[in-house]
């Protein structure tokens, strides 16, 4: 009983009720992710949900959302995720794969996504478009509509493979991802992986100094009291 009730307190009074009931991210796939819904999951005490498929590109053909392999990293301050793809398109194919989900609790200050582990010939590419709503949501297609600071980061292999932007200080950003492997005309390109990592204020724990200097003062007054109380009985002796 007395385990079950310091769990409540702790439920109740350390960790916000969002994420009381969420379990940790683990490694898994996009389709894992997506059936996570709103509940999402926790890097540290920042909360990954709501992932969701969104419209691509006319004429591409969507990798399937059990083909992304994702896998978490990170904690409070600088939450991580890398998706790898295991694909490859011939021209003239082009695969795709876009995705939108949130992200909240934290002030997050910065976002970065790097591509790595891809290859291309002749005229094929390989890019990852990753578009921000900082501090508000996208519409439904996850590109238009933010309701808060639209901000765009790009990079195609072999000539950007990293990019970043500033985010302010917002508490949610909507993010979404738009990973392509163009075969172009007559080439060919080769899936890798794409990370997207955020940059978080730390949590600062302040303490208050009134009640750490109550604590000693009360602990006195009580041994002044049994002090007091001892001497009268060697009085009453």
């Amino acid at each position: 009983m007395r385990k079950l009730t310091l769990s409540l307190v702790f439920c109740v009074f350390l960790c916000p009720a969002a994420l009381c009931t969420t379990q940790p991210c683990a490694s898994g796939t996009l389709a894992s992710y997506e059936a996570l819904g709103s509940g999402g999951c926790t890097i540290g005490t920042d909360l990954l949900s709501s992932f969701a498929n969104v419209a691509g590109t006319f004429g591409a053909t969507e990798l399937a959302p059990a083909s992304v392999s994702i896998t978490p990293s990170g904690g409070s301050s600088n939450p991580e995720l890398i998706f790898s793809v295991d694909s490859s398109a011939v021209a003239p194919q082009l695969f795709e794969t876009i995705f939108t989900y949130m992200l909240t609790h934290s002030v997050f200050l910065q976002s970065t996504i790097t591509l790595a582990n891809s290859s291309e010939t002749v005229d094929g590419a390989v890019t990852d478009i990753q578009n921000l709503c900082a501090g508000g949501n996208f519409g439904p297609d996850g590109v238009d509509g933010c309701t808060g600071n639209p901000l765009t980061l790009l990079t195609l292999d072999g000539i950007q493979n990293s990019d970043n932007t500033s985010l302010g200080s917002v508490s949610s950003v909507a993010v979404t991802d738009d990973f392509t492997l163009d075969g172009g005309t007559a080439g060919t390109a080769s899936g890798g992986e794409f990370t997207d990592a955020f940059t978080a204020q730390s949590s600062v724990v302040t303490t208050t100094p009134e009640p750490a200097s109550t604590v000693p003062a009360a602990i006195l007054i009580v041994l002044l009291f049994l002090g007091q109380q001892a001497q009268l009985r060697g009085k009453k002796r």
